[in-house]
């Protein structure tokens, strides 16, 4: 009895010691700094992703500040994995309607400042290469 007591011990402790290695084993984040310009100035409110070569569910995102400055995270982890993005930027403005109609209230609507041109990875021409350690990126200036 105590003999099998021990082996499931040790074959637990392997399982443990394998299951720390496979955690250690994971690809490193690096932090991802960066400012997003519109006609010069800085653009608060922009969601920017950075989509990877390969495709991934969820790819690391930041949101601008009043600076137009942002830090990427992946998930609720902050930066990316190192290798090549192609960046979406999409910044949400309200849409003047017509007055006189009845308000429903509780929503409003709004559209991309950019009108999509910035919003999927085929007709974003933005790219960065991300690499181990601290990333600043040059700023997007958008027009």
């Amino acid at each position: 009895m105590m003999r099998l007591l021990i082996v499931a011990s040790l074959g637990m402790l392997a399982s443990l010691a394998a299951l720390g290695t496979g955690c250690s084993q994971r690809e490193k984040l690096n932090s991802v700094q960066g400012k997003v310009l519109y006609q010069g100035q800085p653009l608060a409110g922009a969601l920017v992703s950075f989509h990877p070569e390969a495709f991934r569910d969820n790819p690391p995102t930041g949101f601008t500040k009043e600076d137009g400055t942002f830090t990427v995270f992946t998930g609720s982890v902050e930066g990316a994995k190192a290798g090549t993005y192609t960046i979406t930027i999409m910044c949400q403005v309200p849409v003047k309607t017509k007055t006189g109609g009845l308000s429903m209230g509780g929503t409003e609507e709004t559209e991309d400042r950019f009108k999509g041109a910035y919003a999927t990875r085929d007709d974003s021409q933005i790219k960065v290469t991300i690499k181990e350690g601290p990333n600043q990126l040059e700023p997007f200036d958008l027009n």
